[in-house]
């Protein structure tokens, strides 16, 4: 269906109201007219009436019939108006322009019958009498306050009628002049009104194409003339706005393009909305080939990658999410981002096949050096021990055995032996949960026994420094599935440090239920940690302060074991502490 432009439509509406408006007048003038004139004739009737009706007065109507019409006929003769006069029981004596004889009764003529109940009759109709539309007005005659008569006047109706078609045709000739004169005028300021719009409709049209460059110009004053300068206004600062857009794209093409790491942009139908050349390389793909619009799965098949977007979907972000694709492997990071009411998903994959590798050869170094380390470390520390008790021995029966020197330079071995091999223990350990060489032997666990179970370990450690080990666990807390000996580790380096590192107060353990995962709580009342160390108290061989710690026989691994141990068990760890105040750390693990 063809548009129809505003110009038009505005013409239309203001032709009806022309239309309307000028017919109306006409019509009402016309009718106005024709009221007037009608009036005006009663008025004239209604006096003439009044006049034969004192000329007729003193003659008896029953009487002087005859006299009455010839009186009629004169009077009508000098007026040229049609008299009538007839008697109350509707018999006409009297007529200027029939023989009243030939004329039939009157008493059923609206007119008369109105004037014989005493009241000034009129009415407009046609006479059957001379075949004419005529108006009559009809006064009844008393006599002693008696109505003895009915005296009609009435007058033909059709030079009123002619008169009253001439004006009208000259109404309706002015009407027609006036409606093509407004029409004519309507069309003017419609184009007049509909100039400008078009003007801005065809501005707007090139602002959509991308032409910034397109204005509007008017010299209105009106509402018009500020929806021009607004749109002229507006134009400038999408042009300004395009421009900062346009670099702000060009320097994150340029940037994406210029990362290794491969970037990847997903909308909430897991369609890639942009990417980059470090992208399409781990997919495999040459940088010409365009993938924006195809769904992930059609460009890379790797099961890490889609476990990496659930998670991001399901939990609003993923860090540090491992992916193999071939033989690489990549680190993803993804984040959800929600704006105005878009839902997208992006991730960021580093290659880190080198540095793993790195890490695979550490860790079968140091696993190497550990087991080469643990045979001698063995037999030194028992050759010590081996010597220490012949010494207690040689003493027990009296003979003479090492000096006092000699026995301790022993002890000092026997200490420092004992160091090495829990740092070697600890080592082996860590390089195991590393490699993921041993896999999780995942069983139901009571916290509350093995709890009580770990308090027993450190029980001499505790009443010796005379501190408090308080455990609050609920009543019917449910069992956890994992792996009870890494699970021990966790707790008893966890006490094993709280312990070592408050000197007075207590150690509190406390565990929390929740629908999906469990949180347990260790804190203390010790010495704390500084606020610049937390981030990196899980690194391996790290210690807040190194000669505390050589004093404590702390090897700088525990936390670094605690932290892999958790992880491999899907949960985290979070440390809250201050200098001088405690240390609580908080375990969160799932249910399943």
């Amino acid at each position: 269906m063809r548009r129809v432009g505003i110009m038009w439509r505005q013409f239309f509406y203001y032709f009806l109201i022309i239309l309307v408006t000028v017919l109306t007048l006409a019509l009402f003038t016309s009718r106005e007219i024709r009221r007037h004139h009608i009036n005006q004739i009663e008025t004239n009737l209604k006096h003439q009436a009044g006049l034969i009706e004192e000329t007729i007065s003193h003659l008896s109507i029953e009487e002087h019939s005859d006299k009455i019409n010839e009186i009629v006929n004169k009077i009508c003769k000098k007026i040229g108006t049609r008299i009538t006069v007839i008697k109350t029981d509707g018999e006409v004596i009297g007529d200027s322009e029939e023989n009243p004889k030939n004329m039939e009764n009157h008493a059923t003529r609206p007119e008369i019958a109105k004037a014989i109940r005493g009241k000034i009759g009129k009415s407009i109709r046609f006479s059957t009498t001379i075949k004419k539309n005529m108006l009559y007005m009809a006064l009844p005659v008393k006599q002693d306050n008696k109505i003895v008569g009915i005296i009609r006047t009435s007058l033909s109706l059709k030079e009123v009628e002619e008169l009253i078609s001439t004006i009208n045709q000259r109404i309706f000739y002015w009407a027609f002049a006036l409606i093509v004169f407004g029409l004519l005028l309507n069309l003017i300021f419609s184009r007049a009104f509909a100039k400008p719009i078009s003007e801005i409709v065809q501005s707007t049209k090139k602002i959509a194409e991308g032409d910034f460059s397109a204005r509007v110009s008017t010299k209105r004053k009106d509402e018009l003339g500020e929806l021009t300068d607004a749109l002229n206004w507006m134009t400038e600062e999408l042009q300004r706005l395009f421009a900062e857009v346009t670099t702000e794209k060009e320097e994150l093409s340029t940037i994406l393009s210029s990362m290794v790491e491969g970037v990847v942009v997903l909308d909430s139908d897991a369609k890639i909305v942009l990417t980059n050349d470090g992208f399409k390389n781990i997919c495999g793909l040459p940088s010409s080939e365009t993938i924006i619009g195809r769904h992930y799965w059609e460009v890379l098949r790797s099961t890490d990658f889609k476990q990496l977007i659930d998670e991001v979907r399901n939990q609003g972000k993923a860090e540090a999410f491992e992916i193999h694709i071939g033989d690489k492997i990549y680190l993803g990071n993804g984040t959800l981002t929600r704006e105005k009411g878009k839902q997208e998903t992006v991730v960021v994959l580093h290659d880190i096949t080198e540095i793993k590798r790195l890490d695979q050869m550490k860790s079968e170094f140091v696993a190497s050096a550990s087991h080469e380390l643990r045979t001698p470390l063995t037999a030194i520390k028992g050759f010590v021990e081996t010597l220490v008790e012949a010494e207690r021995k040689s003493r027990a029966i009296g003979k003479e055995g090492v000096t006092g020197e000699k026995q301790h330079f022993l002890q000092i071995i026997k200490r420092h032996t004992d160091k090495m091999i829990n740092l070697v223990s600890d080592l082996l350990l860590l390089s195991n949960l590393e490699a993921k060489e041993r896999k999780l032997e995942v069983e139901n666990i009571d916290l509350r026994e093995m709890f009580s179970n770990v308090i027993n370990i450190f029980k001499n450690k505790v009443e010796k420094k005379e501190l408090k080990v308080e455990l609050v666990i609920p009543d019917g807390f449910p069992a956890i599935k994992g792996d009870s000996f890494f699970l021990e580790q966790v707790f008893i380096n966890l006490l094993d440090n709280a312990i070592k590192y408050t000197q007075q107060g207590e150690v509190k353990i406390e565990l929390f239920d929740s629908d999906r995962q469990i949180k347990i709580e260790i804190s203390d009342t010790g010495i704390g940690i500084p606020k610049a160390h937390l981030p990196r108290i899980f690194e391996r061989f790290y210690t807040v302060d190194k000669a505390h710690s050589r004093e404590l026989g702390g090897t700088g691994l525990g936390l670094s074991i605690v932290k892999h141990i958790v992880l491999a068990h899907n949960g985290k760890i979070d440390v809250e502490s201050e200098s001088g105040k405690g240390s609580k750390f908080i375990i969160t693990l799932p249910k399943i």
